[in-house]
């Protein structure tokens, strides 16, 4: 029983100000999910692309041969057999694509993003206020995207 009401006790005043850290916390934790899973498809996206774009230039390169030497056909050949085999260009890439990623939709998702940071880490009222817009921001989405508002209409109807 001691515990419970120390519990209360310290919560009864706080109620506001932990409410307005979990709703920071919470718009932090929505924008970093979106952001971590953009980061993976853009990152396998670039290195992919990266990769063709390195792989059809060596085939080009095997395909077209300016004399009629087989050695230098056989350099040619490797080099492209060496490209398809090799990793560690693929690795760098999908880091690479990953911060682009990670950084565009942090910065598509940059109002929920300071608002969540403001509610978190300021004080007193400036908290409050940050996740009163947090909170407003997130209901306007979810109707704006549940009812379709701001989607052009279909012309032909």
């Amino acid at each position: 029983m001691n515990i419970i009401r120390s519990i209360t006790r310290n919560l009864s005043g706080n109620i506001g100000k932990y409410a307005a850290k979990g709703v920071g916390l919470a718009a932090l934790g929505m924008v970093a999910y979106d952001a971590h899973y953009v980061g993976k498809l853009q990152s396998d996206m670039y290195a992919t692309e990266r990769d063709v774009a390195a792989s059809s230039y060596f085939l080009n390169n095997t395909l077209y041969d300016s004399g009629m030497s087989t050695i230098g056909q056989k350099v040619k050949d490797g080099a492209f057999a060496m490209e398809l085999d090799q990793t560690w260009r693929r690795f760098f890439n999908l880091g690479i694509g990953y911060v682009k990623g990670f950084t565009s939709m942090l910065t598509n998702h940059v109002v929920p993003f300071a608002l969540g940071l403001g509610a978190l880490l300021t004080k007193g009222k400036t908290s409050k206020i940050c996740a009163a817009a947090t909170v407003i921001y997130g209901f306007g989405k979810l109707i704006a995207n549940f009812f379709g508002l701001g989607v052009p209409r279909d012309p032909l109807k």
